[in-house]
């Protein structure tokens, strides 16, 4: 099984969306949107939709008349438990770099699901890394 595509609410979608970028080899670009506006992707492939999207906190995704559609709620709603996992296509050194760049909290985990990096995009916004060279630290 692999995911497609993922979205997750953020404080900040566009920093968020280019570190990602920059930790993944994706590019970061505006999320076009008829509902709501702010919103930003890590995009590796649009033509498979392989891409994350990062959707301001004040919106909820909610059932619309021909899709699924933003409803703005005035008040951010960043009360998720969001985080995912990717492999890894740059070096522990590389992403260790990226993240002291950006200021983000960033470690090695042993136990407790790793071994694995984990990366903090912003609070509440946990990316896991894994990778041959992670499982042998």
């Amino acid at each position: 099984m692999k995911i497609k595509h993922l979205s997750i609410n953020s404080l900040q979608p566009k920093r968020s969306s280019e570190i990602l970028a920059e930790l993944t080899n994706g590019e970061a670009k505006a999320f076009p949107s008829k509902t709501m506006t702010g919103a930003w992707m890590c995009v590796w492939s649009e033509s498979d939709n392989e891409l994350i999207e990062f959707i301001p906190a004040q919106y909820k995704l909610t059932f619309g008349d021909l899709a699924a559609i933003y409803e703005e709620q005035g008040k951010n709603q960043n009360f998720h438990a969001s985080h995912f996992m990717l492999e890894a296509n740059k070096t522990v050194d590389e992403l260790v770099a990226i993240a002291e760049k950006h200021k983000l909290a960033h470690r090695f985990r042993k136990h407790f699901g790793g071994p694995l990096y984990e990366v903090w995009l912003e609070d509440g916004l946990l990316v896991e890394f894994c990778s041959d060279e992670i499982s042998k630290l």
